[in-house]
């Protein structure tokens, strides 16, 4: 399991030449929480960001992330209809998570994700700095109903279950 966080920032290396390619910059999901795949920033001077997609991701570890060949990549506009973490269709950090009756849940600081299956399992949610330090932040289980709104991240509010994740 990891969390967009820890993920964005690592290193992304060529296992064919054991060159770095670049850095993550941001980490992209489908409506249903499919992992689609990732934005890299090359480390050139002129740097460009390209698409890594999921099936062609070697694997996503705790240093780097790694690909077959750099000739993997494809033109980053491939992304208009995915979720980002900080980019895309919508974005999902700061997102107000609402249920149908109207309650707010808490606005998303980040997702965590099986890198395996590539699927999203939860939020983590934040309802502000003084609510952090007193009581936590609060782990919601990925809801299987739900709209990814521009303004908002609609759910049933029968279908949310906070999730204990080490």
């Amino acid at each position: 399991m990891r969390k967009v966080l820890d993920v964005i920032g690592l290193p992304v290396l060529d296992t064919s030449s054991g060159k770095m390619i670049g850095s993550v910059k941001d980490v992209y999901f489908n409506d249903e929480g499919s992992l689609m795949g990732i934005a890299v920033e090359s480390k050139s001077f002129f740097s460009k960001t390209a698409f890594l997609s999921f099936e062609n991701i070697g694997a996503i570890g705790d240093d780097a992330v790694t690909v077959g060949t750099k000739r993997l990549l494809s033109p980053l506009d491939a992304i208009d209809h995915y979720h980002g973490f900080y980019s895309g269709k919508t974005l999902l950090k700061g997102q107000p998570i609402i249920t149908t009756n109207g309650h707010e849940l808490g606005h998303v600081e980040d997702v965590y994700f099986m890198e395996e299956m590539g699927k999203i399992i939860g939020y983590e949610l934040s309802d502000g700095l003084l609510s952090d330090i007193t009581e936590g932040r609060r782990v919601i289980e990925f809801p299987q109903k739900m709209i990814i709104g521009e303004d908002a991240m609609i759910v049933p509010y029968d279908v949310v279950k906070d999730v204990h994740i080490e």
